[in-house]
């Protein structure tokens, strides 16, 4: 549970013990603000997440006609965040993780006093596979932007998986490379680099691309259509060959897609390039993807 607007969460201290009995008497007997709908309850010994059901929202100040405690004091940690806006679900989560105790609800004071909590997070998984260089790998740095403002995202975790290209081509040696452009800033030491998109003289070389780069390689160089080496560096499929853990999803891209993003298995696919506004539909449908997972996963367990 994440309250989707923090407005509507109160961060108030009581006179009175913060047992359930103790609480219903007390927010029983008084007043809330209309929007208010969960009250977080301190005093010297602790904190306590409170439900509380209003008579009505009519008012400016209703009265409370029944109380429920969420979370005790044995299971509530505050903590200080200056640098996390508690509207947003995923910062929320990086305030809370890393935690000791794993407490189940994790109350958070963050950027402008404003306070939220988190309560039994269950984070959605999503694997964040990209090539490199260029440093930083473009989309997983895309999508830690888009998670800093997501406010409509549910509390997702992403793990970003950078393959290294220059690593890559080591591990294929060769005396001359064909890298599809200069934009990359791969580098090849001790070898020779020619670039694709310059249409260089035709030589015996190692073709480091994708699909894409070699339709362009075959439609320039017919004659060596059928006899170029490649090592294909699409992170779309980089990923078809690396499984994923039951339960979680992946976002990556292909220079195949331009302008729609597709879902292939556990696996959401944006455009190489993606824009902002597009990122973050991947972004969102593999959420989805993985909490989708993640419950087909759950059932699974349970039923067997």
């Amino acid at each position: 549970m994440i309250p989707h607007q923090y407005r509507t969460v109160a961060f108030t201290d009581v006179p009175v013990d913060l047992d359930e009995r103790s609480l219903r008497e007390f927010f029983l007997s008084r007043q809330v603000y209309r929007r208010t709908r969960f009250v977080v309850a301190r005093n010297d010994d602790g904190l306590a997440l409170v439900e509380v059901t209003k008579a009505g929202e009519e008012e400016l100040f209703v009265d409370v006609t029944d109380v429920r405690v969420l979370a005790s004091p044995q299971e509530t940690i505050l903590v200080d965040r200056a640098d996390i806006d508690t509207a947003v679900p995923s910062q929320l989560l990086r305030a809370a993780s890393g935690i000791a105790g794993a407490p189940r609800c994790v109350v958070v004071r963050g950027r402008y006093g404003h306070v939220n909590f988190m309560l039994d997070a269950v984070p959605r998984r999503v694997h964040v596979l990209d090539v490199a260089p260029p440093w930083p790998a473009k989309l997983v740095d895309q999508v830690r932007r888009v998670l800093d403002t997501a406010e409509e995202l549910p509390a997702t975790e992403c793990v970003s998986e950078v393959v290294d290209l220059e690593e890559m081509a080591a591990r294929e040696p060769a005396g001359h490379y064909l890298l599809p452009c200069r934009g990359g800033g791969i580098t090849v030491p001790g070898a020779e680099v020619s670039y694709l998109d310059e249409v260089p003289p035709e030589a015996d070389w190692l073709l480091l691309g994708c699909a894409r780069s070699r339709a362009i390689h075959d439609h320039f160089y017919p004659d060596r259509a059928a006899g170029v080496t490649q090592v294909d560096i699409c992170p779309a499929a980089l990923a078809a060959s690396r499984p994923l853990p039951p339960g979680e999803a992946r976002l990556t891209k292909c220079c195949l897609l331009e302008e729609h993003i597709e879902t292939r298995g556990d696996t959401v696919v944006v455009p190489w390039g993606a824009s902002f506004t597009l990122v973050s539909a991947g972004l969102a449908a593999a959420s989805d993807l993985a909490e989708e997972l993640r419950t087909t996963e759950e059932g699974r367990e349970n039923a067997t």
